[in-house]
């Protein structure tokens, strides 16, 4: 228990970091706008082949951004957890085995409650995010259409995060880092997305997959 205890904490480390320290009015010079998000690289641009952001607020789009932002962070951490818990699994006394997609029904099954813990770390996370960047009940409230909307101030993803004080202090080499932090996050996403079908076709795992 005191391992998988262990993971969990790495786990919501791992959710949680983002260049941590950007100051309110750096922030604000960041204020979202289609044409001008980070995360465009040539020869595509700004891509949104569906129209998809047009008429958005920029309120819409940060909260949009933070959706995206979240989710590609948690598929690069499943990325890596699927090929490592595939190859090399040293927990649970190596009795986990096969398809990552089946691994969590048996960690569930040989932990009582695993799945409690698991949603416990998530909300964790979760909450910290909650704190650090969303504004009050009361500002929501006093919007006519009720709908919540992140603080100003506050940088998609960065919930003061940074141990090894990898934020770049200069603006433009922070945004080149945001780039790529959400490329490989939607690379990542489309990783999973094919690992899982691929897994749930005809039930190998990954590396099974591979070289049979």
């Amino acid at each position: 228990m005191f391992k998988f205890a262990v993971i969990l904490s790495t786990l919501a480390s791992v959710a949680a970091f983002a260049p941590a320290g950007i100051s309110a009015t750096h922030s604000s010079a960041m204020k979202m706008s289609a044409e001008g998000m980070v995360g465009q690289i040539a020869p595509v641009g700004f891509f949104d082949p569906l129209g998809l952001s047009e008429g958005k607020t920029p309120e819409e789009l940060k909260k949009w951004r933070e959706a995206e932002l979240k989710h590609g962070r948690i598929a690069m951490v499943a990325t890596l957890g699927i090929l490592t818990g595939e190859s090399f699994n040293p927990f649970f006394d190596g009795k986990i085995t096969g398809p990552a997609i089946n691994q969590f029904q048996q960690a569930d099954d040989m932990v009582p409650y695993f799945w409690v813990l698991t949603l416990f770390a998530v909300a964790l996370v979760e909450g910290q995010n909650i704190l650090t960047g969303w504004e009050s009940p009361a500002d929501t409230k006093n919007r006519a259409s009720g709908m919540a909307y992140l603080k100003d101030e506050y940088v998609n993803g960065d919930l003061g995060f940074d141990p090894l004080n990898l934020k770049p202090a200069d603006r433009d080499a922070f945004d080149e880092l945001r780039t790529k932090e959400l490329q490989n996050g939607r690379l990542a996403m489309l990783g999973v997305a094919g690992m899982v079908a691929q897994e749930l076709v005809n039930g190998k795992g990954i590396f099974e997959n591979i070289f049979s």
